[in-house]
């Protein structure tokens, strides 16, 4: 099948489905999504269990319970919270996300982030700290002190030395 032909029975079907079972980017499937459009500035607090993406402004929290999408048109002027948090935009205020932050190369965030996940594009820009709490049932990752190595490794030197001593 040439990749410039489309299936007549794969369109009709797309068409015919209803738009909370359509499949977005890279075939996730989508639920229904609050569109902020270009030219709409809200003052207030955005909440709910949609996706939401922001093309105009909001000014003010954004907290959902889905995927958050700032646009390359979009700004947020406060703290962000979703599942996953793309932003490819402007945000000036904390980013937290369940699941994933990602700051794309046109996206600028002035706040911290914080999420299990953060993906940080070539050419974004970002002032603040990165949080990245663990998942839920994983061990913390601790930072290795300079001169001073894992118990594990520690071990098996102990074992090696003596295995060297007794021969």
């Amino acid at each position: 099948m040439s990749i410039f032909r489309r299936d007549p029975t794969t369109a009709s079907a797309t068409a015919a489905a209803p738009p909370s079972s359509r499949e977005g980017p890279l075939g996730a499937r989508r639920g229904t999504v609050t569109v902020i459009v270009p030219g709409t500035k809200i003052r207030g607090e955005v909440t709910g269990t949609t996706e939401v993406q922001v093309e105009g402004e909001i000014e003010g929290n954004v907290n959902v319970e889905a995927l958050v999408v700032v646009g390359e048109g979009g700004a947020v002027l406060g703290p962000v919270h979703g599942r996953v948090v793309r932003v490819n935009g402007q945000v000036a205020g904390a980013v937290t996300a369940t699941e994933r932050v990602e700051v794309g190369a046109t996206g600028s965030v002035e706040g911290d982030i914080a999420a299990p996940r953060v993906v940080i594009a070539e050419g974004a820009f970002f002032r603040g700290k990165i949080d990245m709490k663990s998942d839920q049932g994983r061990e913390p990752r601790h930072p290795a002190h300079p001169g001073t190595e894992p118990a594990a490794t520690a071990a098996a030197r102990a074992g090696e030395a003596i295995e060297a001593g007794s021969e």
